[in-house]
């Protein structure tokens, strides 16, 4: 081989191992240039005491220099596993944000696929707006009475009223109806106005093209709990044609009940023109749904408003109105309260400050300070999360929608999930080295109980980082009440073998 081709194996070679000591942990790479160029060194004087390379010591030069990867790859696996296992050792502060973060989002995962918990939203979402209230008539005296003749109704729709702008009308029966698909049941049917949603301001998942296929046919809505409870949740029921009350009516939609409340709670709603209505039935006695206008809103006060609608003869009529806004409470609404008050009952169950410091020849850096406020504050988070998360998948883990034992049992779990997690994550802290965030270990009995008054009793657990003692009391004293932490300075390095990494 030529001085020349020499030359540039001996760069290419030098090139290459620089390339694979990057690819070795920073505080390692120096050591390991050293290794291999010692090795390197040694190896060109065993392939060559001549000092000219042939061609054939080049190759395995060449290979002794592509070996090195295997070193790199090597150290930097053995780096990483010392690493995760300093991280996730025990007592690790890492560790147990990864393991509550890894719970919390198990939970968010299952509320995602929960249909209850959907439906529960989208019911907050749709319900009613404030100018909607169901009216009652002041006739007979202090009693109210909600049952109006829709002779009434159809005098106060006749001509344009002050305090209200739509009305819609509807009354109830139990009928039975028969279908091809679900035989033969009882329902409780609603004989409504075309306009009873419209006013309401819920609109009915409907299929348009039912509800344009035959005029003559009266259309119907069926409510969203008796699509569930009676017909299964059975989607071909929606363009079918049951037999009901003499007649062929056409479903077509669900109407959300989950997010309006209407007297009765009809399980089947017939919508027809008002002429219909007074052929089918004029004395009957029903409900009248009122759009109250903006001087209507004005005369509201909390939830309810007293107007009068005048008649087409001039003559005017007390009312009552309740309006059909339920509370838009909702799932993180509710949660929100329970976080509150858990929040409020923390003082009751643990301290919030249950330790005091004693600092020996140097105290934590800010630093240090901060990291630890930060860790409590992710946990704080994490059960915040679960406490909303959790609680949802067991309040409607068995439910297909809203309901108010699920809502009662949301704000149960919250709260408990909540109040208890606080509760755990001051302990928890309250256990932690100030200075690298792990688990003090180790505990060790000092002192005798009979020596309380006179000497210290209680149990000294440390931190295997070398940083702190925690001195616990076994019986709180009016001196010695709560744990104390004394933090250590380099004179006890040499009783540990090596210190522990922080967080």
């Amino acid at each position: 081989m030529s001085r020349v081709a020499e030359l540039m194996l001996r760069v290419a070679h030098f090139a290459l191992l620089r390339c694979v000591s990057w690819f070795v942990p920073s505080a390692q790479r120096e050591e390991w240039r050293q290794e291999w160029a010692s090795e390197m060194s040694h190896a060109r004087q065993t392939c060559s005491p001549t000092q000219t390379l042939s061609w054939k010591a080049a190759h395995k030069l060449t290979c002794f220099c592509l070996g090195s990867f295997q070193d790199a790859v090597c150290v930097r696996r053995l780096e990483a596993k010392e690493r995760i296992s300093s991280a996730l050792g025990r007592g690790s502060a890492r560790h147990c944000m990864l393991w509550l973060g890894a719970v919390v989002v198990f939970s968010a995962v299952i509320a995602c696929y929960l249909p209850g918990i959907q439906s529960q939203n989208d019911a907050s979402e749709k319900r009613p707006h404030s100018g909607v209230i169901l009216i009652e008539s002041a006739l007979t005296g202090k009693t109210l009475n909600s049952s109006i003749p829709f002779r009434a109704y159809r005098n106060w729709d006749s001509i344009r009223q002050r305090f209200f702008t739509n009305l819609a009308f509807y009354w109830t029966e139990d009928l039975p109806m028969s279908s091809a698909a679900n035989g033969r049941r009882t329902l409780r049917i609603a004989h409504a106005s075309n306009d009873l949603f419209a006013v309401v301001g819920v609109e009915p998942v409907t299929n348009s093209a039912e509800e344009e296929r035959d005029a003559n046919q009266p259309r119907a809505v069926l409510s969203r709990s008796a699509w569930r409870e009676d017909f299964d949740s059975n989607p071909a029921v929606v363009g079918s044609t049951p037999w009901v009350a003499g007649r062929h009516v056409r479903i077509v939609g669900i109407a959300p009940d989950d997010s309006w409340r209407l007297p009765e709670k009809p399980d089947l709603w017939i919508l027809e023109s008002n002429a219909q209505l007074a052929r089918e039935s004029p004395h009957a006695l029903g409900y009248v749904i009122a759009q109250l206008s903006s001087q209507g809103r004005g005369m509201m006060t909390g939830d309810a408003v007293r107007i009068s609608a005048f008649a087409a003869n001039g003559e005017e009529t007390d009312l009552f109105g309740a309006t059909l806004a339920l509370p838009a409470c909702g799932t993180f609404s509710l949660y929100v309260f329970a976080f509150f008050l858990a929040i409020l009952a923390m003082p009751a169950v643990t301290s919030v400050f249950q330790s005091e410091s004693e600092f020996a020849s140097h105290r934590p850096s800010f630093r240090d300070r901060a990291r630890g406020w930060a860790f409590l504050g992710t946990k704080f988070g994490l059960i915040a999360a679960l406490g909303y998360f959790g609680a949802t998948d067991i309040a409607y883990c068995w439910s297909g929608g809203y309901s108010p034992s699920a809502e009662l049992l949301q704000l149960v779990g919250s709260f408990g999930i909540c109040l208890a997690g606080l509760r755990w994550a001051l302990i928890d802290q309250s256990r932690r080295c100030p200075v690298c965030l792990r688990m003090v270990t180790h505990p060790a009995q000092v002192g005798i109980a009979s020596c309380t008054f006179l000497g210290w009793n209680g149990t000294e657990m440390v931190c295997m980082g070398g940083h702190a003692l925690l001195h616990v009391p076994n019986l709180p004293t009016s001196w010695f009440s709560r744990q104390r932490w004394t933090y250590l300075d380099k004179s006890w390095d040499f009783l540990f073998a090596t210190a522990a990494g922080r967080f």
